[in-house]
């Protein structure tokens, strides 16, 4: 063989296997119904969580990270980087006994990255369908799972109740890959953690790993017992004078202690250093309503299963060491996941999706490659909203109470809170990171960026908030930017905003594919089934989805609105007819131009 050649084709080998070694791993964390004021990283002193607070310091906070607002809707969302309206996934989220699931056309984060060699691997919550084999994890793109089917399971039985028409389902919804497993005995999220640690130590480093760790905490437990935490985490807590939100608090220590061992067994495995790790809550915390674990919002308005801040507004952090450590102001979607990972890994994603890529503009620097978020709209609820730059419009026919302050009265102390730095310093995750990558940690920016990131040293004080509730003769607008707490309604005073976002939103509105009530099946009882949450319906079989038309829109249209839409259809007319002329002169042109040639 020619020398010249050989060292070519060398050269070549290299660079592919290279690249192929180089791909960073990716660990994706996400917590259920933590609030935006379960982190202590945003300011509060009152829950603890060193380990998440750690990252959030060494790496990027995304202080305007939006997620749908129920959990079935935010993860299917992640998984297709699509709104949810758009594959029938918003609202209600999937009951346990439901035969619905992300369509199976629909490709997932995880088989984007099977295909640039990663090995992928789910650990914990899937909810985006189980009635049938072809919606499972294994199916979709995942080499392995681990964990539970439904929406909760409850943490020390791993079974999952659901009750209807004064009916119980019971039984067991956990499973290794397709085999159910019944004999676990621990704590959930300790169950949870000790196998995210043994993937990563028996990982093969010749490919890269993408693990997928998805919480049960701090959701309620799924088998009628609601929270549920280990004792020495309760105790932890014991400053906290609410005893509901002591357990709540020790669900999320608990939880944060799982970050922790993650990611020291990254270091342990040598691959930190080329890892990137993403902390997220799926959406905000039910303060109240049917799964109220007394996680809180607070100070942002609403909660779990409500358009306001409180529900899609959601702690999310960015890790990587090759980062510059900051808060980032853009807007990020959980949309952006699916493309912003796909390009850290090398790839490209060439479908239409809803997503953005943000790994350029986050690790250089530049614009926000977003201006605009449609949140959340739920056509069974009624309600939708929309954030265009700094302005975010709700409309809908929501209750009164919906977007109350909650979570002011769960902030109360019995006794001194430990010292925050002390916490801090003696945390699992600040070690590995001082000792293994000898990364520098300035305290002094640590504090700064945690006052930055709360949000009650930047706002109105509540008692001169003016409360804005939707109806459908009138929604509500505010500049997020300068009104986070949204306590100053617009809609009156920028008329023209309102027309505009309105009419998008109503276009959106239009577009959507209609969800029906869930359809509960007995078959799905696992009474039949071993007392096992197995899938029920043969992946043939036909679905028959029932007969459903698009709802209103939940705001009556206003003259505003008519005079804005005649005006824009005029204006694009008119525009039309002046390029068409102008074409139709540069044509005339070229063919006189043509005869003396």
């Amino acid at each position: 063989m020619n020398l010249q050649l050989f060292w070519y084709i060398s050269l070549v080998w290299i660079l592919v296997n290279s690249d192929e070694i180089t791909r960073p791993n990716i660990v994706f964390i996400v917590a259920d119904d933590l609030g935006w004021d379960d982190v202590s990283f945003h300011g509060s002193d009152q829950i603890m969580t060193p380990n998440i607070d750690t990252l959030a310091y060494s790496g990027v906070i995304l202080d305007q990270y939006y997620t749908d607002t129920l959990g079935t809707p935010s993860r299917s969302a992640l998984f297709t980087g699509k709104y949810p309206l758009r594959l029938g996934m918003q609202s209600i989220s999937i009951k346990a006994s439901e035969d619905r699931g992300i369509p199976t056309p629909e490709r997932l984060l995880p088989a984007y990255l099977q295909e640039l060699g990663y090995q992928t691997n789910l650990i914990g919550k899937w909810h985006v369908g189980k009635s049938r084999e072809h919606y499972l994890p294994t199916y979709r793109g995942f080499d392995t799972f681990y964990g539970f089917l439904g929406g909760s399971v409850d943490y020390l039985t791993y079974n999952l109740i659901e009750t209807f028409n004064h009916t119980s389902f019971y039984g067991l919804d956990f499973f290794d890959g397709l085999k159910p497993v019944e004999d676990l005995n621990g704590y959930l999220t300790d169950i949870l953690t000790d196998k995210a640690v043994e993937v990563i130590r028996d990982h093969n480093t010749s490919s890269p790993l993408y693990l997928h760790v998805s919480h049960a905490a701090a959701h309620v437990g799924g088998a009628l017992v609601n929270l549920q935490a280990p004792l020495d985490t309760v105790a932890a807590n014991d400053h906290i004078a609410h005893s509901a939100r002591r357990l709540y608090a020790g669900m999320v220590s608990t939880l944060d202690k799982s970050v922790g061992h993650i990611v020291a067994a990254l270091a342990e495995r040598e691959i930190l250093k080329n890892t990137i790790i993403v902390f997220v809550s799926d959406n905000g915390a039910p303060t109240t309503g049917l799964s109220q674990n007394y996680g809180s919002n607070f100070p942002l308005r609403g909660a779990k299963n409500t358009p306001w801040e409180g529900g899609a507004r959601s702690p999310a952090v960015l890790w990587s060491p090759s980062l510059n450590s900051g808060i980032w102001h853009g807007l990020f979607h959980v949309t952006d996941w699916l493309p912003t990972l796909v390009a850290a890994a090398g790839g490209n994603v060439n479908e239409t999706i809803d997503g953005v890529n943000q790994w350029e503009a986050i690790t250089k620097g530049e614009q926000p490659k977003r201006n605009d978020i449609l949140i959340t709209i739920d056509d069974i609820g009624g309600w939708a909203a929309l954030r265009e730059g700094d302005f975010k419009l709700i409309v809908g026919d929501l209750k009164d109470d919906s977007g109350d302050y909650h979570g002011a009265e769960l902030r109360a102390l019995r006794h001194e809170v430990p010292i925050y730095e002390h916490v801090l310093l003696e945390s699992e995750t600040f070690r590995v990171i001082k000792e293994t990558l000898k990364m520098d940690f300035n305290m002094e920016d640590a504090f700064a960026k945690r006052n930055r990131s709360n949000l009650l040293t930047k706002t109105i004080p509540l008692q001169d908030a003016v409360a804005c509730v939707p109806t459908k003769a009138k929604g509500c607008l505010f500049n997020i930017t300068d009104d986070p707490l949204e306590a100053h309604d617009l809609w009156k005073s920028s008329p023209e905003i309102v027309k505009r976002m309105a009419l998008r939103l109503r276009s959106m509105w239009a577009g959507l594919k209609p969800r029906w009530s869930p359809q509960y099946d007995a078959r799905a009882n696992p009474a039949l089934h071993d007392y096992i949450w197995r899938p029920w319906v043969d992946n043939d079989d036909v679905f028959v989805e029932p007969p459903t038309v698009i709802p209103p829109f939940p705001l009556q249209v206003t003259i505003g609105e008519l005079e804005y839409l005649v005006d824009l259809n005029l204006n694009s007319f008119r525009q039309k007819m002046f390029d068409s002329i102008k074409n139709m002169g540069r044509s005339f042109v070229r063919s006189i131009g043509g005869l003396f040639t």
